[in-house]
């Protein structure tokens, strides 16, 4: 009898053992699905932290957010304030199964009901040599109906000028006391990789205020005013624009997008996307006397940083090519392909590894090509909302870079006016 008691006994232990590990299991395994994947910023110099995060005596960090993801340098953690739960960087990863977009959606949706209403920040970099450019940009876009347009003053001549004007919201690129700043400093190449670079710290430092980013050149031209709720509203986290022929080395792909025309949402895949990039650009962080509330919020700046130093549309094109972001497209035949040529139409996908969405404009939408058009048309004056001409018409020769891309302007609206052919069908502004 005594025997059979202590098998019972020890039956029941065992069951009640199993139970308690397929329990736990469970556990974790609605952890794993309801997060993304880090693995693209591992071991990166620099943490992925909001401006309320605080260290506790255990150096773990912990936010008055929900759920924060930061960077230790070791793996990556995620902590909750509600049970101090710590998942490491092995149930972080993201799996290939169908539920992927659904996890891409709750992320996206748990930033839009944060306590910061976001909205859409459209940004242009300028230095000295363009602040002239910039300057009739934001005009330009004013006159259009936008609002919430911005330059990024890459260093302090260029800073002093457009404060001086009437009118212009300008913001410095980099807070002025940063070990980075100025941006735009250096031989010519450097200067350009310095700037091209620089743009993805401050826009990292914005998505984490709350704020979508619509990134622009400072000599795009905008042709009508069309609404950044079609973004905002929509499911994606990232917008790329075609970008013609350039990065040669990348076309066999099919396609290769731009630097400097892209929309981006305030959420934590788009912010390990950005974050990917500046690792591969070689950032090396913040400067180690920065502090929560330099250059906060208020004034849109980023805190004290480093700048950055590579051509960020070599980057963003490259983690196409070599696919390390494990890209995959919704529709694998609308996916951009050689044999399209050049007007190529609307695609989408998503990346396995930081979990944002993203959509590819369509040429008509977003188009950077000949001034007078390509392929015998101009895009379709219904659909265009950006212009990014590539060339001028003219037989002068070694133009300066403020009359070649007034130029440029002056030449999209007398070839491309009406968006149906080439030809010159009268210059009116």
């Amino acid at each position: 009898m005594a025997k059979s008691s202590t098998i019972l006994v020890a039956t029941l232990a065992m069951a009640v053992g199993f139970m308690v590990f397929v329990i736990s299991q469970i556990d974790l395994s609605i952890y794993s699905q309801s997060m993304h994947n880090s693995n693209a910023i591992g071991d990166a110099p620099w943490e992925i932290l909001n401006n309320n995060t605080k260290s506790d005596k255990n150096g773990e960090y912990r936010s008055n957010n929900k759920m924060n993801i930061i960077q230790t340098g070791q793996q990556n953690r995620i902590v909750t304030n509600d049970n101090n739960i710590h998942l490491d960087e092995a149930i972080l990863k993201t799996s290939n199964n169908n539920n992927d977009h659904d996890q891409s959606q709750a992320t996206t949706k748990s930033i839009k009901n944060s306590k910061i209403k976001s909205k859409t920040k459209i940004v242009a970099i300028t230095d000295s040599q363009y602040s002239q450019i910039a300057l009739s940009w934001h005009r330009k876009l004013t006159s259009l109906g936008y609002t919430t347009h911005t330059i990024a003053a890459a260093d302090d001549d260029s800073l002093t000028y457009l404060r001086s004007q009437t009118n212009i919201s300008v913001e410095p690129l980099l807070h002025p006391q940063s070990s980075g700043w100025p941006v735009a400093r250096g031989k010519p190449q450097e200067l350009r990789r310095r700037i091209f670079a620089t743009r993805w710290v401050y826009i990292l430092g914005q998505l984490k205020l709350g704020n979508h980013i619509l990134l622009t050149d400072a000599d795009n031209i905008f042709v009508r005013y069309m609404p950044l709720e079609v973004m905002e509203d929509s499911e994606y986290d990232v917008f790329h624009a075609h970008c013609g022929d350039f990065p040669i080395r990348f076309l066999s792909m099919g396609f290769v997008v731009c630097g400097g025309m892209a929309w981006l949402r305030s959420s934590e895949g788009t912010v390990r996307y950005v974050a990917s990039i500046l690792e591969q650009c070689g950032w090396g962080g913040m400067d180690e006397d920065a502090e929560d509330g330099d250059g906060g919020a208020g004034d849109g700046m980023m805190m004290k940083a480093k700048a950055a130093r590579c051509d960020d549309q070599q980057v963003v094109n490259s983690k196409f090519f070599f696919n390390s972001l494990n890209y995959t497209w919704d529709e694998e035949e609308t996916r951009p392909r050689l044999e399209q040529g050049f007007w190529k139409g609307e695609s989408s996908g998503r990346s396995l590894v930081t979990g944002h969405r993203f959509k590819l404009w369509s040429v008509d939408m977003c188009y950077r090509g000949p001034v007078n058009g390509s392929f015998g048309r101009c895009p379709d004056a219904n659909v265009n909302w950006v212009a990014m001409p590539t060339n001028t018409m003219t037989s002068e020769k070694q133009l300066d870079k403020v009359r070649d891309r007034k130029l440029r302007v002056e030449q999209w609206f007398r070839f491309c006016r009406n968006g149906t052919s080439i030809g010159d069908v009268g210059f009116h502004l």
